[in-house]
Parts: C-alpha cells; sequence; structure tokens
C-alpha cells in the first residue's frame, strides 16, 4: 500500500491490515557514474518497497530523497543537504508517521551512503522516548547463496560498489529508457587507490571514497542485463518481504522501548535487572 494512494476513509483500516508497520524508502539524489540516472536510488527503492508490501502488507512511505551524500556535492544535480537537517527532518517525518498510528517503522535505504548515517539515527531514539520503534535496512543485502546466483548469471564477482554491475542491470528491469552506456568509460570505475596507508590502518577521514572514485562510480556495467536485474530484483523484493515479516513478529522491541524509557528517567535503578512484565 502506498501512502499517497490511501484515502482519510481507509488509511485507519490500512494501517491495521499492515499491522501498523510503515516502511520508509530513502537514498539520494546523485551522480550515478554517466549512464544511470541522478534518481536511480529513487527508482529502485520505491520499486522493491512496493513490490516487498504487496508480499507482505505495510505502508510504504512516499520516497524520501534527503540521505547523506556530502562526498557527491561536486557533480551536478547532486542534492546534499546538511547532516543536522538530515537527523532533524528525518526524526519529524518519523513523528508523522507515528502520530498516523504506525509504531513500526522500517527505514530501508537504496544508497550506500546512508550506512552510517542511519544506525546512528536508530541509535539516537532511546534518548529521544519516543513511543515507536525504527528499524534501519540496506536494500541491496544478499545472502551467500544470492550472491553465488548473481555471480552465475553475470559470469563475475565484481558486482559494483556504485552504479555498477548489480545497479545498472537492476535499472535495466526498471527503466531501460533512462540508461545511457554510451555515456560511461568503464576505466572510471577502477580505484585510484589513493589514501591506501589510512585505509589500511583501519582509519577514514571523510575522503575515503573520493579519493578512490572521484568520479563517483565504482565497477564495471558492462555485464549488466536486464535478465541480470530481474533476477536481483526478484531477491531484494523477497528479502524486504522477510524483514516486514520479522518486523511484525517482533514483540520484544516494543516493550524495550517502554522499559528503557522507564530506566532512563532514574538511572539509580538501571542497575536493578528489569522484570518481565515490570513495564
Amino acid at each position: 500500500m502506498l501512502w499517497e494512494e490511501l484515502s482519510a476513509f481507509n488509511f485507519e483500516e490500512s494501517v491495521k491490515e499492515c499491522e501498523g508497520v510503515c516502511i520508509l524508502p530513502i537514498g539520494c539524489i546523485e551522480k550515478h557514474g554517466n549512464h544511470l540516472p541522478l534518481g536511480t536510488d529513487m527508482y529502485t527503492a520505491q520499486a522493491v518497497c512496493k513490490a516487498a508490501a504487496e508480499r507482505e502488507p505495510a505502508i510504504v512511505f512516499p520516497y524520501y530523497f534527503i540521505g547523506q551524500i556530502s562526498e557527491a556535492r561536486h557533480y551536478p544535480g547532486t542534492v546534499a543537504a546538511s547532516h543536522k537537517l538530515l537527523m532533524e527532518n528525518l526524526l519529524e517525518m518519523c513523528d508523522e508517521i507515528a502520530r498516523n498510528g504506525l509504531k513500526k517503522i522500517v527505514i530501508m535505504s537504496s544508497h550506500g551512503g546512508n550506512g552510517s548515517f542511519l544506525p546512528f539515527f536508530a541509535q539516537e531514539m532511546p534518548r529521544l522516548n519516543r513511543d515507536y520503534c525504527v528499524y534501519t535496512g540496506y536494500i541491496s543485502t544478499y545472502s551467500d547463496e544470492q550472491q553465488k546466483t548473481i555471480a552465475e548469471l553475470s559470469g563475475t564477482t565484481d558486482f559494483g560498489q556504485h552504479a555498477g554491475m548489480t545497479e545498472t542491470a537492476v535499472m535495466m528491469h526498471l527503466r531501460p529508457d533512462l540508461i545511457h552506456m554510451e555515456w560511461q568509460d568503464p576505466a572510471e570505475g577502477t580505484s585510484m587507490e589513493r589514501l591506501a596507508e589510512i585505509e589500511a590502518q583501519n582509519l577514514y577521514s571523510g575522503f575515503n571514497w573520493y579519493a578512490k572514485f572521484p568520479a563517483h562510480f565504482a565497477g564495471n556495467p558492462s555485464l549488466a542485463s536486464a535478465e541480470i536485474g530481474a533476477a536481483i530484483f526478484d531477491m531484494v523484493v523477497n528479502n524486504t518481504a522477510d524483514a516486514i515479516k520479522a518486523v511484525k513478529a517482533d514483540t520484544m522491541s516494543p516493550g524495550f522501548v517502554k522499559e528503557f524509557a522507564k530506566f532512563s528517567q532514574n538511572p539509580s535503578r538501571s542497575f536493578e535487572h528489569p522484570h518481565e512484565g515490570d513495564c
């Protein structure tokens, strides 16, 4: 169920039907090599979450493009909001989702650059004492068996870190009309290995990605096809549907929300072991 397609008349009933679960698809607007559109994350996230919600009922929030993408603001078309806005705006959206009766919010990212931002956002929730649960996940997460299948279909284990084989294949399946393979030089997708000494020490400077891939393109999309994209799409839809199912079955997190709020108001009691039903 897409939030924007529901009416005020049937919204409350839809919340009950999906057991209070909302998926918020998030990515960003950024360069995806030269061959893919700026909205690649948007098209992927929307399509995956919509299809997953058809398999395991949930309300899908309108696509949310305010993600962490400071490392690509040197390219035209990128929308890079401040980190303060990222946190505050996403919190307000979650507050509004919860105010409308959806107390389990699954933030599914289609953009790797949100990999630090979203877990940190979730880590803030115990301090904020909200009455809802937030879960964060990444759409393009594959099991070992799925990775093996993708490698067999494509003939490569280089799936690409950004605008590479897998992302290109999925977009060939979803929006082939927006792809221009002739605009991309595959050589730009090879790491320049700058700051390798820093990374070797497990250090991060904020420029690690730019140092390796200044063209904001990582991988080789030449082996991508719509057929491979369709197979990958089905995998990630199933994975996302399984995530929704797991969130519905999670009875512990809502209890932790109440329990933690109670104990954090009186920290001296935090040394006591909480008992079942104590909240």
